[in-house]
Formats: structure tokens, sequence, C-alpha cells
């Protein structure tokens, strides 16, 4: 049933946005994901994108992304100069 649905999936209207400003929020029963943009610093970050989702999907993101990042570590080494946001986009992200 997973694959059926897979197929009728039309991906010329998926949407595609980067981010590089960040925020996390949580109550009890959710946890909330939103992404957006930071062109500099002197400006704020304009937040496109919110996903909330059930704390035990979150985890599931969390571990995802830890591994696919040690993944990217082992294939492409890692910048301290990335950690600190001074990359390309000059910013790290958000927390909160």
């Amino acid at each position: 049933m997973a694959d059926e649905r897979k197929e009728q999936v039309d991906l010329s209207t998926r949407v595609r946005r980067y981010a590089n400003a960040f925020n996390i929020g949580y109550n009890a029963f959710e946890v909330v994901l939103e992404f957006g943009q930071q062109l500099s610093e002197e400006e704020d970050a304009a937040m496109h994108t919110r996903i909330i989702t059930h704390p035990i999907y979150a985890r599931a993101l969390y571990e995802s992304l830890g591994d696919s990042l040690l993944r990217y570590e082992r294939e492409f080494g890692w910048s301290d100069d990335a950690v600190r946001g001074e990359g390309a986009s000059g910013t790290s992200g958000n927390r909160s």
C-alpha cells in the first residue's frame, strides 16, 4: 500500500525551500519545528515553514539527522567554521 501512495505523488508540485535559520519549540503533546532564511545578521529571519509533529516522530527525525551527519562527516570531513556559522550564509540557525 505504501508503494501505491509513492507512485501517486507528483514530484513536480513539491515545494523546495532553503533554510539556514531554525526555531524549535514543544509542549506536552507536540514538537514545533520552524524553518526560515536569514540573509544577514542585521535582519530577522523570515520563517517560511512550520512543521508540527508528535515527540515520537521528532525523536525519529533527530536520530535520522544524527546518522546522516555522521555519514557526511566521514565522507567530507567537518569544518569548525561551518559549526560556528562562519560559512557562506553567515548564520548557524536559531534555537528556542
